[in-house]
């Protein structure tokens, strides 16, 4: 099953500022819901431990997460691949940062994510529910806690 979401919403903060939270593995995974551990391997590269519920279908992924196509403090790809017992997901994110006057910061943001197996087989409706709320809830936390400084 294929999903795809996008936004684009605008923070209180300097490009700058953005850009060095988006590139914080931690900072990033406190706002990530279901997100149970994150271990660099280097600067690009991270093992993810994360848990997802969908409907009565409970899953723990183990995610390989690679950076690429940056250029600081403008843009970024995210690869994040992985497994559960039953499942596996395929997300592909790109991040773009543009200056919107007043110390503000435009995130926008694409997402391209190709589930299969027990997770997807809960039905097409609630799963895309589930994963945008999840997708929305993490940009709006992202952003808010990059705002407050």
């Amino acid at each position: 099953m294929k999903l795809e979401f996008s936004g684009a919403p605008e923070i209180s903060a300097p490009r700058d500022r953005v850009w060095a939270r988006l590139m914080d593995p931690d900072f990033v995974a406190a706002s990530a819901p279901g997100v149970e551990s994150v271990e660099a391997v280097d600067a690009t590269h991270f093992n993810v431990v994360s848990g997802l519920g969908v409907g009565a279908v409970k899953v723990k992924f183990k995610l390989d997460v690679e950076l690429s196509d940056i250029v600081e403090p403008e843009r970024l790809r995210m690869a994040a691949r992985g497994k559960a017992p039953g499942s596996a997901v395929d997300v592909i994110s790109s991040v773009r940062l543009e200056e919107a006057g007043n110390g503000r910061t435009r995130l926008n943001w694409s997402a391209t994510s190709n589930i299969s197996g027990t997770v997807a087989s809960v039905g097409a409706r609630l799963l895309e529910g589930t994963a945008r709320r999840l997708t929305e809830e993490f940009w709006t936390d992202f952003a808010r806690r990059v705002s407050a400084g």
